[in-house]
């Protein structure tokens, strides 16, 4: 029991954490920062796990030799940029301008012309002239443009599936819903850096 004239934090009254400042709750807040540092540190060494994961990914799929593979694969003799300019229409699912069509590939439009061009030789694209505006072209897929992008998509899929072929189908979608999740948060950064 507690002597009379005792106060807390003496050899008589041994502090705890009822009491600020005594021995027992000092040890405490030790505690509480310790953990929060150590939170601190996992946090930073999964930022830097992230971003270097992210910057092989990114070195990865740009290598010549899988667009090759997929390619092959395809049975289609289209390069990268070709690939991306029929995937855009594709994803559009009507014709463009060639403007749109440069500030979606986020390239200049002079580029996108002398691709369309060369697709257009190729039979994959068709230009017509813009009902709104006569000067304007506007390009959409012919039907071979179509069976071409379809043939692509179908070999990169059928390459995704093996990759993941060991995966648990719990941990395919929750990576699909974390990879949106984090796709579309960039696309909103980005969209802000325009703005």
């Amino acid at each position: 029991m507690r002597a009379k004239g005792s106060s807390p934090g003496t050899a008589e009254y041994p502090g705890t954490a009822e009491y600020p400042g005594t021995p027992e709750y000092t040890g405490t807040a030790e505690v509480v920062r310790d953990a929060a540092a150590h939170d601190a540190a996992a946090h930073d060494a999964a930022i830097g796990e992230i971003e270097s994961a992210l910057h092989s990914l990114s070195r990865s799929l740009r290598q010549i030799r899988l667009h090759d593979f997929l390619r092959a694969e395809a049975r289609v003799d289209v390069d990268r940029a070709g690939m991306a300019l029929l995937y855009v229409l594709h994803v559009n699912g009507a014709s463009l301008r060639l403007t749109d069509l440069a500030e979606q590939l986020h390239i200049d439009a002079p580029a996108v012309t002398r691709k369309a061009q060369q697709l257009e030789r190729s039979g994959l694209v068709g230009r017509t002239r813009d009902a709104a505006d006569g000067r304007a072209t506007r390009l959409q897929l012919t039907a071979a443009g179509r069976q071409t992008i379809s043939r692509i998509l179908a070999a990169r899929r059928a390459w995704l599936t093996g990759l993941l072929s060991g995966w648990p189908e719990s941990e395919q979608a929750e990576f699909a819903r974390l990879l949106r999740q984090f796709t579309s948060d960039v696309d909103r950064h980005l969209g802000g850096l325009d703005a």
